[in-house]
This record gives structure tokens, sequence and C-alpha cells, in this order.
């Protein structure tokens, strides 16, 4: 029986393996696409890191507002001058920010009735984010800086303007405000596995029953259950392996970063590969099965690939749905397949404390949905109206 079952596994793997379409996908949209998607979203968020860390603005009228330009040089801020089409400029995206000073600028704050300076932005633009906070936060400063001298001038002491000191304590780590950088890696865990064993599962039910090569498979001298179980084990394989090749991908992406700045936000390595791919191995057994149910019902490829997607876009929905509802992490998550994973997932990114019970119970569920899927395609191959219904 051992031996009948290991037939079944080593075929479907290896017409997997010598299957073109398998390999691009496997390559192509599986295990680039997370890696690079990754690299690039790093790469923006440190461009913005970048540019909030360089104390420069651009302004025009700087003539007019001599104290304003005195505080900027006296903070290290590189002052440059706007063009006089600035405002066309910032509108293409070509300038971030630009403070504007009206000519009656140092009239009205020699006389202490109410200076205005205008800073000019689009704010559609994120990558302009970082130049508009730093422009209002020297603004800001320079506002303070004179209301202070100005009351001690009145013999004032300025503490009466904050009577009550704010102290800002953060207790998020690093890794933990990295956590939306690294969104994307616990979304591929959960869709590279689908991907993976799609192909498998479609071409071993669906595919052979539209070749009519399904029969004569089943009239061998092998019960049902070891043949559905060598091509469950097959799909289970290469879900595992799509999945586990593009958290590698992750890893070797993050390791790029491992000497820049966003080092601390980018944690990713070999211990958080281990316990991606511990949650991961479950649930593609689950997956390969569930597809495998679903592709059962196909009667041509096509028809079995149109029924799969929809499933892909349904667990697609979960990451989006923890990411956006500011769903807060309980207990009853855990035992909802697909979104048990998310979480625990989405706790390994962040570097939060994980209990066995946060692992057994999503692994537990996921391998009796794997068992209740293999009986039912078991059952279902034993039914003549799906082994020889074509139409």
């Amino acid at each position: 029986m051992r031996r009948a079952l290991a037939i079944v596994y080593l075929k479907e793997m290896r017409d997997a393996l010598r299957d073109r379409r398998t390999a691009l996908m496997v390559l192509i949209a599986s295990i680039l696409t997370g890696p690079v998607t990754l690299v690039l979203v790093a790469q923006f968020i440190s461009g913005l890191e970048e540019k909030a860390a360089t104390l420069k603005v651009r302004m025009t009228g700087q003539q007019y507002a001599p104290a304003l330009v005195n505080f900027l040089r006296r903070s290290d801020v590189e002052i440059e001058d706007a063009p006089a089409d600035y405002e066309a400029k910032v509108k293409e995206g070509r300038l971030d920010a630009v403070i504007v000073v009206p000519q009656d600028f140092e009239e009205h704050y020699l006389s202490g009735d109410g200076a205005k300076v205008d800073i000019v932005y689009d704010d559609s633009r994120t990558d302009s984010g970082p130049a508009i906070r730093q422009a209002e936060r020297l603004l800001r400063a320079f506002n303070k800086e004179a209301g202070m001298l100005r009351m001690i001038a009145r013999g004032v002491s300025p503490d009466l303007t904050e009577p009550v000191k704010v102290g800002h304590v953060n207790t998020a780590t690093p890794r933990q405000k990295g956590a939306f950088l690294l969104f994307l890696i616990p979304m591929f865990a959960i869709l590279s596995p689908l991907l993976g064993g799609m192909t498998i599962a479609i071409d071993s039910t669906a595919g052979e029953r539209e070749r009519g090569s399904l029969e004569p498979l089943l009239a061998n001298p092998v019960p049902v259950a070891q043949v559905v179980v060598g091509k469950w084990l097959a799909a289970w394989t290469f879900a595992t392996l799509v999945a586990t090749l593009t958290l590698g991908g992750f890893v070797i992406a993050a390791s790029f970063y491992s000497t820049k700045r966003l080092a601390a936000l980018m944690a990713f390595g070999t211990p958080e590969l281990v316990q991606f791919v511990a949650m991961v191995v479950p649930f593609a057994a689950m997956t390969a099965a569930i597809q495998m149910v679903i592709c059962t019902y196909g009667r041509t490829y096509r028809e079995a690939q149109t029924y799969v997607s929809y499933l892909a876009t349904v667990v697609s929905f979960v990451p989006l749905i923890v990411m956006f509802s500011g769903l807060k992490d309980a207990f009853w998550q855990l035992l909802v397949p697909v979104l048990g994973q998310q979480v625990v997932l989405g706790r390994v990114v962040r570097g939060d404390m994980l209990t066995a019970t946060d692992w057994a119970i999503p692994a537990a569920i996921a391998f009796a949905i794997a068992g209740a899927g293999v009986w039912l395609v078991s059952r279902l191959l034993r039914e003549e109206r799906i082994v020889f219904g074509r139409s």
C-alpha cells in the first residue's frame, strides 16, 4: 500500500516539475513578486526617511523675514531660494513644500499684530509628507522661541504658557514599529501555498478527468484513498516548497538593509523564517486539500481553475480585513482558518511573545480540515458522476 502511495506521489511531482506553466508561475508569481515588492516599498520608505533627516527648506521672500532666516540658520537648516514658478512646480511634484513670506511680514512681526507666512504644498503626494512636516515643525519652533523672548522682555515667565509638561513614553520597539513595513510577508505567506499547490490540485483531479486518465488510474487494484493521499501529498509538498522559497526571498530582501537605517524595521531573518514555515506547513496541507475538493467538481482544467480562483480571492481578503479593520487580537481568532494563521504571523513580525497554544490551535484545525478534505475527495471519486461525467 505504501508503495502504491509513493508511486502516485512521485508521478504527480514529476508531472508538476515537467510542466513549464508551473515553473513559470512558481518563479515569477510566487517567489519573485513578494520580495521585489518589499524591496520597492523599503526603497520608498528609505527615501522618505532621508528626506526627513535632511534639514532643508525652500523659501521665497526670505529677505522680508530676517528674524525667521536667522532662526533657521542657527538651527543648521539649509535655506534654498524657491523659483518664481514654485506653485506650478509643487503641483507637478518637482518641489515638496515652499515657505512663502509676504512683503509686510517684518512690519507685522515687529509690531506684534500677527505676521503670516504660507506653506505651499500638495498633500496628495505621499513623498511630500516629510518636507511638509519639517516646514511646519520649524515654523512652530520659531513661533515658540519668539513668544518666549517677548514674554521675557515683558518680565513674564514663559512657563506660564505651558503649565503642564507633556512627556512621551513610546512602548513600541523598533521591530513593532517596523511591522507596518513587513505587512507583505504574512500576506504572501498566506497566498503562496494557494498558488504553489493550485496546479497540482487542478491537474491531478479535473485535469485527469478531462484527459480521461482518471478512470484507468482508479481501475488499478489500489484503494482510492491511497491514490487521493498520494495526490494530496504532492500538492502539499509543492505548496510548502513554493511558500518556503517565497519566504526565503523575503529574508534575502531584508538582508539588503541590514546595514542601513531601516535595519531595525526590516527584522526578518532565519528565526522568523523558521516560525513562518512552522505555521505555513499545516496551512499548506489544508489549502491543498480544499483545492482538491473544489477541483474534483470541475469537469475541465479551466473550469476547476475558475473555481479555485474564487477561493484565492476570498483568502486574499483576510489579510486586508485584519490590516484595515483595526481588529484587536482575541482568542477566538485562532479558531478561524486563515484568520488564525494571519494573526500568529502578524505577531511573529511584531516580535510579540507566542505561546504553544497560539501555534497548536491553528495547526490542529488546519490538519483537521485537511483530513476532512482528503476523505471527501476519496468519497467523491467513488461516484460515477464525478469519474465519468465530462459534460
